[in-house]
């Protein structure tokens, strides 16, 4: 199961991403002691993901949140660096080293 989230130029500016159904799901799934159902409205978890680079892998924070009025956020460490509007970004669970992977796709 991956998560996918479209890169739109409102995230890239403002460093925020709205969780839809397939990150909450994935986190719920893969990390689910700290994925939103265990973070109270106004709180934070950070989490350890490493981008695929394709020729390595460099890390990078998640960091999940809610608004105190209770919206699922994510921003992710370094995205506006490697990333474009029109882009999209998935994550992985790689079960072997128990990794979340970070992979970002250009649409040509």
């Amino acid at each position: 199961m991956k998560a996918k989230i479209k890169i739109t130029q409102r995230m890239l500016n403002k460093s925020i991403i709205d969780a839809n159904k397939s990150v909450v799901t994935f986190f719920r799934e893969y990390l689910p002691e700290l994925g939103y159902d265990f973070i109270g409205n106004g709180g934070k978890n950070v989490i350890l993901a490493h981008y695929d680079d394709s020729h390595g892998y460099t890390p990078a924070q998640i960091r999940l949140y809610r608004r105190p009025r209770g919206d699922k956020l994510l921003s992710v460490e370094g995205l506006t660096k490697r990333a474009k509007a029109g882009d999209t970004m998935t994550f992985e669970h790689v079960q072997k080293n128990n990794r979340i992977i970070d992979k970002i796709f250009r649409e040509e």
